[in-house]
């Protein structure tokens, strides 16, 4: 079980990764909560519930997916630049 403060920069470090520095209202609207509930978990002043847990997993799960899919789209690109480059170059 975890207690306030590690549930609070648990919050903290998904919302950095996943949104950025100006997370809350991003997550606030994934999660389809009140920005101010979001910012009482990020305090500390509620504990997180364990459905948003859950919901957070599947968005960084979707995230990772989205990410992954991009990597092969750079590799695509790489590989087209790369060859070009190298047209160029004759």
């Amino acid at each position: 079980m975890t207690t306030r403060m590690e549930d609070r920069t648990l919050i903290t470090e998904i919302g950095l990764a996943l949104w950025g520095p100006d997370w809350k209202d991003p997550m606030a609207d994934a999660l389809k909560h009140r920005q101010g509930a979001v910012s009482d978990w990020a305090q500390g002043r509620t504990p997180v519930p364990a459905g948003i847990w859950q919901e957070l997993r599947e968005i960084a799960r979707l995230h990772r997916l989205k990410i992954a899919d991009l990597d092969q789209e750079i590799v695509r690109a790489y590989d087209a630049a790369v060859v070009l480059a190298s047209r160029d170059r004759m």
